[in-house]
């Protein structure tokens, strides 16, 4: 997601600096080490910048050990709270600061009940969903005056890069594409442009501050899902389903997190909306068609 943001700020004739723990080959921008923890000599970019995205956090695909879960809760809390006291020290701030969050801090909901949007309660039960309301916390804890701050509730984003999409792909491509589990939970979702859209679209908005839900207008449950993959991907378009018992078994093996495929999240953005943002995908079909061949 941040090297898709900042080749496309390139694009637009930005100037980008990344901060990382290591350079990344096809890194797009100058690249600043830091280590996400402690003040130094990288704080410095961030004097006169326009806007500051922090996307850093441990990836949550992996099996929610104790170890685990405190480097998922602490990359996040530990970067953002820095970040905020690079802030205070500057002369002259980032005008926004828009920083990654997670839509999982809704509850889980099935069936034809609406959709949550940002007018919905955050208080979803589980340890993704506290580690979603910590991290918005500290970060909304570390605001300055003129600094409009942006918190991004992020969907699951649709790439060919990275995440969860190229592995669902070539599942699909070995005929295991059906359902996974009971198939009725929800996925919300976004395409890789439309991540990268939004961003742009938040970043020169100057109307929109607080969390916004980063997910297509058109949630989709997980059987049509799959059936959109199977459509494109799958040989002759079958695929075997993934009963739940199966769905745990696998995530041991896998060393994931069973609940990153069994949730379920209907969400969607009352602010996109407002704002007249439009969407390149709004349709799952289109969107996995974008990524054939």
């Amino acid at each position: 997601m941040g090297q898709a943001l900042s080749a496309s700020l390139l694009e637009d004739g930005y100037e980008v600096v990344v901060l990382g723990r290591c350079e990344k080959s096809g890194l797009k921008g100058e690249f600043v080490k830091w280590d996400a923890k402690t003040l130094d000599s990288w704080s410095q970019q961030l004097e006169g910048a326009l806007a500051l995205f922090n996307l850093t956090g441990r990836s949550i695909d992996c099996r929610y050990t104790e170890k685990n879960k405190a480097l998922i809760l602490n990359s996040r809390m530990d970067s953002t709270q820095i970040l905020g006291e690079a802030i205070k020290r500057c002369e002259e701030p980032p005008k926004v600061w828009l920083n990654a969050s997670t839509a999982t801090v809704y509850k889980d909901i099935r069936g034809d009940l609406p959709a949550h949007d940002e007018d919905s309660e955050a208080d979803g039960q589980g340890f993704a969903e506290d580690v979603g309301r910590a991290w918005e916390k500290v970060f909304f804890d570390s605001s300055r005056d003129g600094v409009r701050q942006v918190a991004l509730r992020i969907s699951i984003v649709l790439g060919e890069n990275g995440g969860a999409f190229p592995v669902m792909r070539n599942f699909v491509k070995l005929g295991l594409g059906g359902a996974q589990g009971p198939g009725n939970q929800w996925i919300s979702w976004l395409h890789i442009d439309d991540w990268t859209g939004i961003a742009k679209f938040l970043l020169k908005n100057p109307e929109i501050s607080g969390p916004v839900n980063l997910s297509s207008p058109n949630p989709v449950t997980n059987s049509d899902f799959m059936a959109s993959m199977r459509k494109v991907f799958a040989p002759l378009g079958l695929g075997f389903p993934a009963p739940t018992p199966a769905i745990y078994l696998g995530a041991v093996f896998l060393g994931t997190a069973p609940e990153l495929v069994l949730n379920s999240r209907k969400i969607i953005s009352r602010i996109l909306d407002d704002n007249s943002y439009s969407f390149s995908y709004s349709k799952i079909s289109s969107a996995i068609q974008s990524f054939e061949g």
